[in-house]
């Protein structure tokens, strides 16, 4: 009986021990993931910076499209 208590409680003490090391590698493998993810986002700031077309438009402009489309509404093809 004692004999099974032991290789239990050495099974159990393993597997505490995989699961560390396997939590220490995910630690490091996130920190890495979020190093070239911020890569990446300095990037794309960098190319939006230099590109506004995606920017919103101006709500100057969109009241002059809402007036042009009040004074012209749409009319269904026949």
């Amino acid at each position: 009986m004692k004999l099974v208590a032991l290789l239990l409680f050495i099974m159990v003490i393993l597997t505490l021990i995989n699961g560390l090391v396997f939590m220490k590698k995910l630690i490091k493998l996130q920190k890495e993931n979020n190093k070239l993810l911020q890569k990446i986002a300095e990037k794309e700031n960098i190319n939006s910076n230099k590109k506004e077309d995606n920017a919103p438009m101006p709500h100057t402009e969109l009241e002059k499209y809402k007036t042009q489309f009040m004074q012209n509404p749409y009319q269904p093809p026949k």
